[in-house]
C-alpha cells in the first residue's frame, strides 16, 4: 500500500477519535512504531533477509534476520517524500499496521485487536513460518 494511501486509510479509520491532528512526523514515528510491533509478533516476509547490508531488528534461525523498515515519510514537502512510496511490510501487514497506529491515537482496544488478529491471519497463511 503506498504511504500516501496508509495516511489516508489511517485518518479514515480513526475517524474523530484522533487525539487532535497529529502532523505527518508524528504519524512517522507511530507507524514506525508500529511496523515493529508487527515484526515482534510475527515474520514479515518483506523484510525477512538471510544476508545484505540491512540494519538488523531481531535475528531467527538458520541465519535469517528481519531487519529494520523504513520509516514512512508522510510530508509532502520533505525533500525524501515520494508518493509512489510503499509502506515497507507486506501488504497484508499493512492492514494490521494501520489497526495498530489507530490504536495509538485513539487508545480504542477494537482497533489493537483487530491488529492482533489480522497479524494472526498473516501467521497462519501467509508466513514462511521461520
Amino acid at each position: 500500500m503506498l504511504v500516501k494511501d496508509a495516511k489516508q486509510a489511517l485518518l479514515y479509520k480513526a475517524g474523530a477519535d484522533t487525539r487532535g491532528n497529529p502532523s505527518d512526523a508524528l504519524l512517522s514515528e507511530l507507524f514506525m512504531e508500529a511496523m515493529l510491533y508487527v515484526c515482534n509478533k510475527c515474520v514479515p516476509n518483506e523484510l525477512l533477509a538471510q544476508q545484505g547490508s540491512h540494519k538488523v531488528y531481531r535475528y531467527l534461525q538458520n541465519g535469517y534476520f528481519i531487519f529494520y523498515p523504513d520509516k514512512p515519510i508522510f510530508d509532502e514537502n520533505d525533500p525524501l517524500y515520494d508518493d509512489k512510496e510503499h509502506l515497507m511490510i507486506d501488504e497484508t501487514l499493512t492492514y494490521a499496521v494501520i489497526n495498530c497506529v489507530a490504536f495509538l491515537l485513539t487508545n480504542d482496544a477494537k482497533f489493537h485487536q483487530l491488529t492482533n488478529e489480522l497479524i494472526g491471519e498473516f501467521i497462519a497463511t501467509d508466513s514462511k513460518g521461520l
